[in-house]
C-alpha cells in the first residue's frame, strides 16, 4: 500500500517569515542576565557575526525558539551552541568559503602594467622552452599526412573524414 504524501507547501522567503510572521517579544531577554553572562553573550555573538550568524530582531511565530539566523544558509538557529554546531557544518563551510572567495576576487585591484609585462615574459619563456618550433610542427604535419594515407588505403570509406 502506497502512502500518500501531503503536498509540499511552498517555501516562504526570509522576508515573508520575518516581516509577516513575527512576535514583538525580544528574542533574548538581556535583563535577566548577569553582567558576566551578558558580556559572554556579546562576545559569542561578535564571533558568530564573522560567520554571518545574527541575532533575530523579532521572534518568528513559526519557530518561536529560534534566536539567531544564518544569513548565508538562510536557516534559523535556537542557541549559541547550535550556532557553533551550524558553523562546523559542511554546507555552511562551503558557502562561507565561496562568499570569502567572491569578496577576495571582487576586491582585487586590476593588474599593473609591470605585472602584465612580467606575465608576458613568463609566457614567452614557457613557449620557448616547451612550445613547438617550426621543425616540430613540420614533423607533426608529416605524421598526420602519413596516417591519413594509411587510413585511406586500409579503410576507403573513411576518406570523407579528412
Amino acid at each position: 500500500i502506497k502512502k500518500l504524501r501531503k503536498p509540499r507547501q511552498s517555501r516562504r522567503t526570509r522576508k515573508d517569515e520575518y516581516d509577516h510572521d513575527e512576535v514583538d517579544n525580544p528574542v533574548i531577554d538581556e535583563s535577566v542576565l548577569s553582567a558576566k553572562e551578558l558580556l559572554g553573550l556579546q562576545q559569542a555573538e561578535e564571533r558568530l557575526k564573522r560567520d554571518y550568524i545574527y541575532r533575530l530582531k523579532k521572534q518568528p511565530r513559526s519557530y518561536p525558539s529560534a534566536k539567531y539566523t544564518c544569513k548565508l544558509c538562510d536557516v534559523l538557529i535556537e542557541s549559541v551552541a547550535f550556532a557553533h554546531k551550524h558553523i562546523k557544518d559542511k554546507r555552511h563551510k562551503k558557502i562561507l568559503k565561496e562568499k570569502q572567495e567572491e569578496q577576495l576576487l571582487t576586491a582585487l585591484p586590476p593588474p599593473t602594467p609591470s605585472q602584465i609585462q612580467a606575465i608576458c615574459v613568463a609566457i614567452e619563456n614557457v613557449v620557448q622552452e616547451f612550445g613547438l618550433n617550426n621543425e616540430d610542427l613540420e614533423e607533426r604535419l608529416n605524421i598526420k599526412t602519413v596516417m591519413e594515407n594509411l587510413l585511406r588505403q586500409k579503410l576507403p570509406g573513411i576518406c570523407n573524414l579528412f
